[in-house]
């Protein structure tokens, strides 16, 4: 009983940490960092979250019926992990792209996760805790969109920069302009 009050305690520090940025605000380079660092903060509190479901006792069961394992939150431990490396990977060069995709389909799969466990805890009559998994996956797919839409205006800016060398590129150059010497 202890477990599960400390679990309920611990999902409902969810809703203040479930956040990113106001729906209305653009994500750029100049407000990523703030973003990514309310972003992680919902990393924190799905760790314990997560460690309450392994050690619990609950009849969790998945979407065929059978137990929820140690094996599935052990899965979802891992991908908090990569989550939390390509956050601090994005935020220290937040124009790298293969960064921002990375984290936009790790958001995604994440908010998944969040969405199948709430299923699975309205399945078992969790209905608190179902709530909780739900609110955090619908903040995790709004922050899934920000990124998407991040990622789409920086690829779009690498390729116009790949525009420019390649016309860069495709200028006769002098030979007279590369010698040593020649003003």
């Amino acid at each position: 009983m202890l477990k599960a009050s400390l679990l309920l305690a611990g999902l409902l520090a969810l809703s203040p940490l479930a956040r990113g940025l106001p729906p209305q605000e653009k994500l750029t380079s100049s407000n990523l960092a703030g973003f990514l660092e309310r972003f992680g903060g919902n990393f924190q509190v799905l760790e314990p979250a997560y460690s309450e479901l392994a050690s619990e006792k609950l009849p969790l069961r998945d979407e065929s019926g059978q137990p929820l394992t140690r094996r599935h939150i052990e899965d979802r431990r891992k991908l908090l992990a990569d989550l939390r490396q390509t956050t601090r990977r994005l935020a220290s060069h937040p124009e790298d792209l293969v960064a921002a995709l990375t984290l936009m389909v790790q958001t995604e799969e994440l908010a998944d996760d969040l969405y199948d466990l709430s299923q699975i805890a309205y399945d078992n009559d969790r209905e608190v805790l179902a709530k909780r998994f739900a609110d955090l996956a619908f903040t995790m797919d709004g922050n899934k969109d920000r990124l998407q839409r991040y990622t789409l205006d920086l690829a779009a800016r690498v390729e116009e920069r790949l525009q420019q060398l390649e016309k860069e590129n495709a200028k006769p150059h002098d030979p007279l302009e590369t010698q040593p010497g020649n003003p």
